[in-house]
């Protein structure tokens, strides 16, 4: 309920040569006429027509229901009370019934297109409201983007750095096992031989093989393989001298080795006592010996050489003089070393 002021004043009856309407306004009792001294008139008298009272009533509108409770803007007062009243009369305030507010939305609602709510009990229904007006797309709203927050410096050189692909990490799971796999496939190498013959095949790979071949077949130089060096030189001592003191040693034109071979020097030959040690001298002779034409007899005599140098028997650290050596003097060598008189 929201509370309403009303206000009451008091209308009153034209009056004529300044004498006030015998009759009073708010009630149908004539007063009785004022005497000459009266300057105005008083209230009715007791035991006159109309009362001793007349109570003035406000006005209520005819729209409003009778139900509903009025307050009068000032007490009950007495019309013809001849003192006038010293202070205004204070407002009140009204309640307004509620269908009577929910009436005046829906009008308001009519007015501006809107739908009226349905009151409930008395409230009327009201009438369907009109469709509203598109309202136009409204622009969005700019999106303001939030600052980041600072990347610490090693956090950034993280991300930076290039990643592993995914095909990489499957390789690096297989690489142990192709590894294995791998070193099962692999042959062993060859044991490597020591001793004397194993100088001499050094030997022979560096400073022979491009004359007489790799395998002793022969080339610019004589075939050693097969037994052909066996045949040209009958014992590893007279190999020796001839490999020490050369072509120049012997000489141009001169026979050289088994006389039945009928071999004569024609140059090309160089003597090799001053450039290789007495062991690697023996070792090339018998390893084209015992290993490229399989003599036993020479494979026996290295194996005899190498006992004694591990004992420390024999020295081959030396060179031979290619001037003073002498197939006698290199024999008498190796017979000592293989009948074991060191």
């Amino acid at each position: 309920m929201v509370p309403v002021q009303v206000s009451i004043t008091e209308a009153t009856e034209p009056t004529t040569s300044g004498i006030p309407n015998p009759r009073c306004p708010g009630c149908s009792i004539r007063r009785r006429p004022a005497a000459p001294s009266e300057t105005t008139p008083g209230p009715h008298q007791p035991g006159e027509l109309g009362g001793p009272l007349c109570a003035r009533q406000p006005t209520v509108p005819a729209s409003l229901p009778v139900s509903q409770n009025w307050t009068t803007a000032s007490p009950r007062v007495r019309h013809h009370d001849r003192r006038p009243s010293l202070t205004p009369p204070e407002p009140t305030l009204t309640e307004i019934p509620e269908h009577l507010l929910k009436r005046a939305q829906a009008a308001k609602a009519k007015a501006a297109g809107e739908e009226a709510g349905t009151g409930s009990g008395e409230a009327a229904t009201a009438a369907p409201p009109a469709p509203a007006a598109p309202v136009a797309p409204s622009a969005p709203a700019p999106v303001v983007e939030a600052v980041p927050a600072p990347v610490a410096p090693y956090v950034a050189a993280a991300h930076a750095r290039r990643k592993i692909p995914w095909w990489a990490a499957g390789t690096l799971v297989l690489l142990p096992i192709w590894a294995i796999a791998y070193v099962g496939t692999l042959e062993r190498p060859p044991q490597q031989t020591t001793g004397i013959l194993a100088t001499g095949s050094h030997v022979y790979e560096a400073r022979c093989a491009s004359c007489h071949g790799a395998t002793g077949g022969g080339g610019s130089g004589y075939a050693l393989a097969d037994g052909e060096v066996l045949a040209t030189f009958p014992t590893a001592a007279a190999q020796i001298q001839w490999v020490v003191i050369g072509s120049d040693g012997v000489g141009l034109g001169n026979q050289y080795g088994d006389p039945a071979r009928d071999r004569v020097v024609e140059g090309g030959m160089p003597a090799w006592g001053d450039v290789l040690t007495v062991e690697e001298l023996i070792g090339v002779v018998l390893h084209e010996r015992a290993r490229l034409s399989g003599s036993n007899d020479d494979a026996d005599l290295a194996q005899a050489i190498d006992d004694a140098v591990y004992s420390g028997e024999l020295d081959l650290q030396g060179h031979l003089d290619p001037a003073t050596v002498t197939v006698d003097g290199i024999q008498e060598f190796l017979d000592s070393v293989d009948d074991g008189g060191l």
